[in-house]
């Protein structure tokens, strides 16, 4: 592992790391949706397209090893923005009916290597950072990520209202690309020379391996994959905002570019916990604030209710999403080989339990309206902690009686 320098990078650099990735995604779920529907592109289509988009965020680990192999993460980081900044650019000038497979072509390639500059910022976080600064960049991470992808959404809607087409698309292009030229900074050893392909692999394979036989680890995971800090129901918010008086120019600010910035606020109020911190104690209880901003959304059905409800879920998703990376960074375990990998791996598996409990939520709903979607949502994330807490406490009164 190379020296650690004490000053550089701090952890604050990864928020700029990582905007390749939000920006990317940004622009994906906002501005291309609103320019194929105005070239007069269905919305079954774009519906099409937007679930093309999700498979490689879903997939991406199995070729995540190659940010492991061969170039410096840095070098993978820079490749990886440029080319799917290239691949937006190709595809944000043929917006239209009669190009439609080609866009979703270049756009579904650009996702496919822009998942990538998560493996090499995080696998930078990893080589670069001690363990305090890992959880301090993981704050930093998640706002610059979801920060960056709603601010980045507006600017390329600003920019289309002002300038030409060919304009917007260098200036978007741009935003995806050059943040990734910080990444030189860093200074990184090169992978360390193996005999070939296989035995990288099978290095990066034992590297795994020994993490999974890990006691601690595997506590971790089971959190990580835990109904705790999901915030599934950030999904249905816009769903239920008829039940509270609230219309659609209500929704479009609390839940678009706004919501995003929250998000980021609630990610970087993280980076002010202590780094030594316990940070499966301090993932349940960002689920416990979680799980009560949900609850303030039963208070009644006004609109007050669902922007303060609202605001405040957001703000405690995006503080759960900080310490969720945090966690991740913490049952990575040690190996040069496949830091990217298994980063990759767990930030994978993290979709999970958003899947499961969006459709609890769902079936909450069914059954008891919105009283129901959101006691559910809070419930999870209550009873998770509970148990968490618990084992705490256990654990410190057991210490307590053998240092007594």
């Amino acid at each position: 592992m190379p020296d650690r320098p004490q000053r550089w990078p701090p952890p604050w650099l990864f928020l700029i790391l990582i905007l390749p990735g939000g920006i990317y995604t940004g622009f994906t779920t906002t501005p291309m949706p609103f320019l194929l529907s105005r070239a007069g592109v269905s919305v079954e289509k774009i519906a099409n397209l937007e679930s093309l988009l999700q498979i490689p965020t879903i997939f991406y680990f199995f070729w995540a090893p190659l940010v492991d192999m061969r170039f410096r993460r840095r070098t993978w980081l820079l490749l990886v923005s440029f080319c799917s900044a290239a691949c937006l650019a190709g595809a944000m000038p043929l917006v239209g009916p009669a190009h439609l497979t080609l866009i979703t072509g270049l756009l579904l390639g650009g996702m496919a290597v822009n998942v990538l500059v998560s493996s090499a910022q995080g696998g930078l976080m990893v080589s670069s950072l001690s363990r305090a600064g890992q959880a301090h960049a993981s704050g930093w991470t998640q706002a610059g990520n979801l920060g960056g992808g709603a601010l980045g959404a507006g600017i390329t809607l600003w920019l289309l209202t002002r300038l030409s087409l060919p304009l917007a698309t260098v200036a978007t292009a741009a935003m995806v690309a050059l943040p990734s030229l910080a990444a030189l900074t860093i200074a990184e050893r090169l992978p360390a020379v193996t005999a070939g392909l296989t035995d990288r692999f099978r290095k990066i394979g034992r590297e795994l391996t020994a993490v999974f036989h890990s006691r601690q680890t595997l506590w971790g995971l089971l959190l990580l994959a835990s109904p705790v800090s999901s915030g599934a129901a950030l999904n249905l918010l816009p769903a239920v905002a008829d039940h509270y008086g609230v219309g659609r120019q209500g929704v479009m600010w609390v839940n678009g570019m706004a919501g995003g910035l929250v998000l980021a606020f609630g990610s970087l109020a993280a980076t002010l916990l202590p780094g030594e911190w316990d940070r499966r104690l301090t993932y349940a209880g960002a689920g416990m604030l979680n799980g009560l901003a949900s609850l303030t959304l039963l208070a009644g059905d006004r609109p007050s209710v669902y922007y303060f409800g609202t605001v405040l879920y957001l703000v405690t998703t995006g503080f759960g999403y900080a310490r969720f990376t945090a966690l991740v960074m913490d049952v990575l375990g040690h190996g040069e080989h496949g830091a990217s990998t298994r980063y990759s791996l767990f930030l994978a598996a993290g979709n999970l339990p958003i899947a499961y409990v969006l459709w609890l939520d769902g079936q909450g709903y069914h059954r008891f309206g919105t009283h129901g979607l959101f006691g559910v949502d809070a419930a999870g994330n209550l009873f998770v902690f509970a148990i968490v807490a618990a084992w705490w406490l256990l654990r410190r009164k057991s210490a307590a009686a053998v240092t007594g």
